[in-house]
């Protein structure tokens, strides 16, 4: 059996990550003695951890902060000699600086920003390849995957000790089902449900007997789910209250998680809370919730997928379309 080594290094984004356990997991099977540790910024280390096969998270920077050369160069020394092989995601200069410097025998990735000498068990892919981000992920390990088996889905464990103590602080009934509505898109706006019809829908379904309803967001969505859990007793806005810690767990509480395509979608598809997955301007052929539990709600107009941050026609009809009828179809 192989006790090889591994070194990961991830894109630099929530719904990345979680995507990248598929190649975790396709490892893990087919090498169980191996050990595989991941290079991830400090902000999402927690999410790592709750990747059961995972044997060490390695903290590199925070996200969206400036990583000096020095710094590199030293992480990079410190990891000399313990690894047999590295994997690299990303296709950005810097992410293959330090499995070169960390003399790791084996580099693997797609070539990038002057990475030809940097990289030297180089993988490509067709364009058409490369928009499925799991699959190509899974792609970097042995063979090219045809597609991502259900056995290589990502799954993030519940720490129960920490969801108990959540329940206590936001004062969650848990003898109601419990449904999480994730309003935002770090990405951009051309991602997001208009607020509007997220408060349509709360006006729908704030009827429904014995639920509760739990806004989940980071800061930056913090008024958006005050703006839809107005006056609503049995709504709760968690944005900017919880840590990616929380999150996992409250989306293990969740029956149903409704959301935009988007980092919480895809932590929510690997608790296998069933997600209700609102597409826009992206395509749920590249980046869909991996879960036997999800619905995709996608009109697929005209212009669509764009993959822009913004609507160039300025009517964002791919998202405006759908209606929150659609969406209360699947609470049922």
């Amino acid at each position: 059996m192989n006790n090889k080594r591994y070194l990961i290094i991830p894109q630099n984004w929530l719904g990345d990550i979680i995507m990248t356990q598929c190649l975790i997991k396709k490892i893990h099977k087919e090498e169980p003695l191996s050990k595989i540790d991941l290079l991830v910024s400090k902000n999402f280390s927690p999410i790592v951890k709750r990747m059961p096969e995972v044997n060490n998270v390695i903290e590199s920077y925070s996200k969206h902060k400036r990583f000096p050369l020095i710094n590199i160069i030293k992480k990079g020394l410190n990891l000399q000699s313990r690894y047999d092989e590295s994997i690299i995601l990303s296709r950005s200069f810097k992410s293959s600086l330090i499995p070169f410097i960390s003399k790791i025998p084996i580099r693997t990735g797609e070539l990038g920003e002057l990475r030809f000498f940097l990289i030297n068990n180089i993988v490509s892919f067709k364009k058409e390849e490369r928009r499925i981000s799991a699959l190509r992920y899974s792609s970097m390990f042995k063979n090219k995957d045809p597609e991502i088996q259900e056995q290589l889905y990502p799954q993030l464990n519940k720490n129960e000790s920490n969801l108990q103590s959540i329940i206590a602080k936001h004062k969650i009934n848990i003898n109601n089902k419990i449904i999480s509505i994730a309003p935002g898109a770090a990405f951009g706006i051309s991602k997001m449900w208009p607020v509007k019809k997220f408060i349509k829908l709360a006006d729908k379904i704030e009827t429904m007997d014995n639920t509760q309803f739990l806004i989940l967001g980071s800061s930056k969505e913090e008024m958006i789910g005050e703006q839809i859990s107005k006056n609503r007793k049995n709504f709760i806005n968690l944005c900017g209250q919880t840590s990616l810690d929380d999150l996992v767990d409250i989306l293990h509480l969740s029956t149903y998680c409704i959301s935009n395509d988007s980092g919480i979608m895809h932590v929510a598809a690997a608790t296998k809370t069933k997600v209700i997955a609102l597409f826009g301007s992206t395509s749920p052929l590249f980046t869909p919730p991996l879960s036997t539990n999800s619905q995709v709600i996608y009109k697929d107009i005209k212009c669509s997928p764009c993959f822009q941050k913004t609507c160039k026609y300025n009517h964002y009809d791919c998202m405006n379309n759908i209606h929150e009828d659609e969406v209360i179809t699947y609470l049922k």
